[in-house]
């Protein structure tokens, strides 16, 4: 016995690293394990964002007015280019889409560079269009509760911050010019191609076709100007199916009040100036 712990001594005195290791390694406590947690996505929140969307009334206007506008485009695209697409006689035939185009006659080409010019306009009609709309649904809002002529939307316009209302004025304003300059393009074009349509007469098909492209542009021109052709505060939407106006500032654009106003007001109470008698706080001991 006493050999073993002589010869553990020499070895302590000869390794002390080891020995330190040793005793540290059978002090050392095992570690708990960690337990991570994965967040997993809750599918009612998911469901309450997508309703909240859907019942949000400028996210439903928005969606409304692109979706519409696809079929705008087509509008647009089939009234302004009648030589394009109105059936007419080549030869003993029906002209392709393209045939009649650069083939050296000067009326071909005067009513085609209409037809481009006319679709340009348009297309400046359409951004001022959008533009004012998103404007609306964004600042302004929908309020069958509250009257909607001139002075009551007037009085309205005065809760949104300056920009706002200086920018949804200027973008009407332009809307409507740009619409005027529109429908002096419309005429001008529907009277040079109906001439140059009518040298290349086929049949029916040409008139019919004709007709329709027309009162396609002659339908949205009349539209823009009923929508247009109103008061300064009057703003109507050009793409609800329901002519809707706005007359109201929207809730989320409402110039808040000042919270350092609201705090000056509350003036703190001079406690050494409260009289307060006996009577009121023992009524009974006198």
């Amino acid at each position: 016995m006493v050999n073993l712990i002589y010869i553990y001594y020499i070895f302590i005195k000869m390794n002390p690293g080891e020995s330190d290791a040793m005793i540290v390694e059978l002090n050392e406590k095992p570690k708990n394990e960690e337990i991570i947690e994965v967040a997993t996505p809750d599918s009612s929140d998911c469901c309450t964002t997508i309703s909240a969307k859907l019942n949000d009334q400028d996210f439903m206007q928005k969606v409304n007015v692109y979706t519409s506008f696809i079929f705008e485009l087509y509008r647009v695209v089939m009234g302004s280019f009648l030589i394009l697409f109105v059936p007419q006689k080549c030869g003993d035939g029906v002209c392709t889409t393209f045939e009649n185009i650069g083939n050296g006659d000067s009326h071909y080409d005067a009513a085609f560079g209409m037809n481009i010019a006319t679709f340009v306009m348009f297309l400046c009609m359409y951004f001022a269009e959008i533009t004012r709309e998103n404007k609306m649904i964004t600042d302004l809002h929908v309020n069958v509760e509250l009257p909607n002529d001139d002075e009551a939307v007037a009085e309205a316009l005065e809760k949104l911050p300056e920009e706002h209302k200086v920018g949804l004025l200027t973008w009407d304003k332009r809307y409507l010019r740009s619409g005027q300059v529109a429908l002096l393009f419309f005429i001008c074009n529907a009277g040079l191609s109906s001439t140059v349509i009518s040298n290349n007469y086929l049949d029916n098909k040409t008139l019919t076709a004709l007709i329709t492209n027309i009162l396609f542009m002659a339908l949205k021109v009349n539209e823009t100007y009923s929508i247009t052709n109103t008061s300064t505060n009057v703003f109507y939407s050009a793409y609800l199916s329901k002519r809707l106006q706005f007359n109201d500032a929207d809730p989320d654009m409402i110039i808040k009040p000042d919270e350092s106003n609201d705090k000056s007001n509350d003036k703190p109470v001079d406690t050494d100036t409260v009289d307060v008698s006996v009577t009121d706080v023992y009524p009974d001991n006198v």
